[in-house]
């Protein structure tokens, strides 16, 4: 479950070199339905986050290389700061030198501070004067790619804000499509892909699906023509597949044939890439980057079958004169975390249907001490997860509402969870990660007063420190929840947070009890 901050740096630093970099920022505030076991507070992820967007921002042309010294000295003072502190030293950095647009592009940066601090308005200000400014310089390639993270980095924001509308990405989208008329330069065809897709997706939220649909289609036909000359056909066609990754968005209701359709389009679309462009190391590593994705999708429903896919992909890599570029090393190595849920996802799919571990207790929070005694003949729903797991938060009012329809039936909910040594800060109702070492005892005296915070109804067992329970129960990912049946069975797992797995889960305990 602990993943080294060194680690997690590569993960998102490999993200970064392949263009993924609003999913980074996604997984790096635990945005998602699921904590893949990162172990990280909310102080060192914005740390982490200043020294990729460095990472990210820094390398490119004239500005960077030959005055690195100064953004590089920029970028640690604003990760130290105050997030209001680093809004002043933006604001002056930006004053003396307004026509630099990598200054702008910090105000990611500032806003994820400010993010970070539960302050989301004054973020959200700060996003807009990065969109805003960034938009100003999409005469440059690399300011336009810039300003394609901004923008989608602003909406992230938005979205939480309650005001998501499409004007910005309206914008955005028409000064880079008059730029690229203009210069007829393909370096713009990726960034018109990311905001065409954008846009579809802000639209599909407005209840306009088809209209979303129809324009990332009518951009994709406007490839066409670039994609078979020579000049323009890489750039072409990794725009072409983005724009086909966006129709297969949820938010846009595709049917499962018009989803296998899509599908189809994309791998045809590489299979002829890859034949046409056997030196374009950006389109291979994009492909293995898809494959890796299908088998992600299908690693918790058929392993097999994901097994399968990423075996092929290496395959494809190894036999390839680009297996040395980076980018190429890059997209592989993702795959070795992807093995290990796979194989997870097998072991889980294994203990349906029978005998559950045993629990390996070494205190109980909240309520009275749980053991095996006390939960035979029960149906037993166990909830692994982590204090500093925003999905796992999101979980607890699932976990009460069916604590109070079901337990006098018979149900049992019980958290299990490590020790992690954090402490618990009355002032601000939070836990956060101790200085020095923490004992159990006030380990356990810190999730009494979160869960009672939580007002959590179930009670919540600590694993010993070297305890193999969650390996036993396959944990790669949390939330993770077990079903286990009155006779001690396994009988549902579900990963992550979210409303499809609560429903689930509800409707195994209501089958279970019924038993």
């Amino acid at each position: 479950m602990n993943c080294s901050q060194g680690r997690l740096a590569e993960f998102f630093l490999i993200h970064l070199q392949l263009g993924l970099f609003r999913g980074s920022i996604r997984r790096l505030f635990f945005l998602h339905s699921g904590c893949e076991g990162s172990v990280m507070a909310v102080g060192n992820r914005v740390r982490l986050l200043a020294l990729l967007l460095g990472w990210a921002l820094l390398p490119v042309t004239g500005w960077a290389q030959t005055n690195s010294a100064a953004p590089a000295e920029l970028l640690q003072k604003l990760q130290q700061a105050s997030p209001e502190n680093g809004a002043k030293l933006l604001d002056d950095a930006i004053a003396a030198d307004p026509a630099n647009f990598r200054l702008h592009s910090y105000r990611s940066l500032v806003a994820s501070r400010y993010v970070a601090a539960g302050k989301l308005p004054e973020a959200l200000k700060q996003a807009e004067q990065g969109c805003d400014a960034m938009m100003q310089h999409l005469d440059d390639p690399t300011a336009a790619r810039m300003t394609v993270s901004s923008v989608q980095m602003y909406y992230s924001y938005a979205r939480r804000a309650g005001n998501p509308d499409t004007s910005r990405a309206e914008t955005a989208l028409a000064g880079l499509r008059k730029v690229a008329e203009q210069s007829r330069d393909a370096r713009y065809l990726q960034p018109i892909a990311q905001l065409t897709v954008l846009r579809g997706e802000l639209l599909a939220g407005s209840g306009r699906s088809q209209d979303a649909v129809a324009a990332i289609r009518e951009e994709l036909q406007s490839l066409r023509a670039a994609i078979e000359q020579a000049s323009t056909s890489e750039d072409a066609v990794l725009a072409a597949a983005k724009l086909l990754q966006g129709l297969q968005m949820p938010a846009l209701g595709q049917s499962e044939a018009e989803q296998g359709a899509v599908k189809q389009q994309l791998q045809e679309l590489f299979a002829d890439a890859l034949k046409r462009l056997p030196e374009s190391s950006a389109v291979m590593s994009e492909y293995l980057r898809l494959q890796g994705s299908e088998a992600s999708r299908l690693s918790g429903t058929d392993p097999e079958a994901a097994t399968r896919i990423l075996e092929s992909a290496r395959a494809l890599a190894a036999e390839s004169a680009l297996k040395e570029q980076p980018a190429v090393k890059a997209a592989v190595a993702m795959y070795a975390p992807l093995d290990r849920r796979i194989e997870s996802a097998r072991l889980q799919l294994q203990m349906i249907g029978k005998p559950a571990p045993p629990l390996d207790i070494a205190a109980t929070a909240h309520g009275a001490a749980v053991t095996a005694e006390s939960l035979k003949g029960k149906v037993v729903l166990l909830d692994f997860w982590a204090i500093w797991c925003g999905p796992c938060i999101a979980t607890f009012p699932h976990l009460n509402s069916m604590y109070d329809e079901f337990h006098s039936r018979g149900l049992e909910i019980v958290g299990v969870t490590r020790q992690y040594g954090y402490q618990w800060n009355a002032e601000t109702k939070r836990a956060a990660r101790a200085e020095g070492d923490v004992s159990m005892e006030a380990e356990l005296g810190m999730l009494e007063e979160f869960m009672k915070h939580h007002e959590l109804r179930h009670p919540t067992i600590v694993t010993p420190k070297e305890s193999a329970m969650q390996k036993q129960f396959g944990v790669t990912g949390i939330p993770h929840a077990v079903l286990i049946d009155r006779q001690g069975n396994v009988r549902m797992i579900k990963v992550g947070s979210g409303e499809a797995n609560a429903k689930a889960l509800h409707d195994m305990v209501q089958t279970l009890l019924a038993e």
